[in-house]
């Protein structure tokens, strides 16, 4: 193998890599819906864990975009990240159309890239950064997904339900209110009794206006937690751009690759 391929391999492993490390934080997002009804520290940690996710890929799919060659070296390392990601996370009829759907996506930034430093002068990083909206969007609905199908597999095997510390702070909180009207020595006793109405109906109302809804409770918590994850991944796509300007001169500095300069006859048609 030529030191040229050597350097490509070297150059698309690490989106190998990302794509792989996505895939385990997709199927930790699959188990996320017990913490997503509990908020807690382990789910600021999942949270930031796919962030960093996001990030290694916007990194490693910009290098891949840039420096990649020819094309097909590109689609195919975006190829093998798909199926990383699949690795990563569990092979399922739906996992696999979600890896599709992020393979396109990243084939269609590379093509978009190579298009866009086509028509610049000097190569620079805004065009490799740009160019990552719908990959961008891509990683975060597969992350959605993979949230979406782990969260419909847990209601339909257990049924939908609050969390018992939810349900027990609430009627407590109830009765603590109604009892302090009452007598000091009538206070316990009508606190267990007002516990136990508002479990009671509590209850009822699940089973009522919940139950034959339950279904469509996985696609709601889905859809909302798609629209502030797309808006903090694009708050913070100002990361991966400064990481990638430091990495494309380091690159260069470690001979890694190098800057050419090219002279083009251009024709044009102008009045004789």
């Amino acid at each position: 193998m030529s030191v040229k391929w050597l350097k490509v391999v070297f150059l698309a492993t690490p989106l190998v890599g990302a794509g792989y490390f996505f895939g385990m934080i997709c199927q930790q997002m699959g188990e996320a819906y017990p913490l997503l009804l509990a908020p807690s520290k382990e789910l600021l940690i999942l949270l930031l864990l796919l962030l960093l996710a996001l990030s290694c890929i916007a990194v490693t799919a910009g290098i891949a975009a840039a420096l990649l060659r020819p094309l097909w070296v590109a689609f195919l390392t975006f190829v093998l990240s798909g199926l990383a990601l699949l690795l990563g996370w569990e092979v399922t009829g739906y996992s696999a159309v979600l890896a599709l759907l992020y393979v396109l996506a990243g084939a269609a930034y590379v093509v978009s890239t190579v298009g866009e430093l086509k028509h610049r002068i000097k190569f620079s990083v805004r065009p490799v950064a740009e160019g990552q909206s719908l990959l961008l969007i891509m990683l975060v609905v597969v992350a959605v997904g993979s949230f979406y199908f782990g969260c419909a597999e847990h209601v339909k095997r257990e049924g939908f339900s609050i969390p018992e510390e939810y349900m027990t702070k609430f009627t407590a909180e109830m009765a603590k209110r109604i009892a302090a009207e009452a007598p000091a020595d009538q206070r316990e006793k009508i606190k267990a009794e007002i516990r136990q109405q508002s479990q009671r109906v509590l209850d009822d109302l699940m089973e009522r206006w919940v139950k034959p809804f339950e279904r469509f409770i996985p696609l709601l918590m889905a859809l909302s937690l798609f629209t502030p994850l797309l808006t903090i991944t694009r708050l913070l796509a100002w990361v991966p751009t400064l990481i990638l300007s430091g990495i494309f001169p380091l690159l260069t500095a470690v001979g890694i690759t190098k800057v050419t300069t090219e002279t083009l006859e251009v024709e044009r048609l102008v009045i004789s």
